[in-house]
């Protein structure tokens, strides 16, 4: 996946990491207008995705966003709906956003 990306965005500094052990240290001696996550925080339990997205807030700059494009749910009850529908066809270690 890497490598498809570098090659369609030629100009990306892209890297591969698990957001689960931490940052890498040179992107945190950054200062971004934007972080991007998508598709990967569900990877996470609740309690680390905000300590990961509270490690993000001192790397923007004034005025910067943090950019979640995920699925997610309003209530608990809801995000369990979702499951017993999807039965097999989503995986057991998936740990969407719930709004409450």
């Amino acid at each position: 996946m890497l490598n498809i990306a570098q090659a369609k965005m030629l100009k990306a500094n892209l890297y591969l990491k698990d957001i689960s052990e931490d940052l890498r240290e040179s992107l945190k001696e950054g200062q971004y207008d934007a972080i991007i996550a998508t598709y990967s925080l569900h990877h996470l339990e609740d309690k680390n995705k905000i300590s990961l997205l509270k490690s993000l807030l001192p790397l923007l700059v004034d005025g910067g966003k943090i950019f979640i494009g995920y699925v997610a749910f309003e209530t608990r009850k809801e995000l369990e709906h979702c499951k017993q529908e999807a039965g097999t066809y989503r995986y057991s270690d998936e740990n969407y956003f719930v709004y409450d």
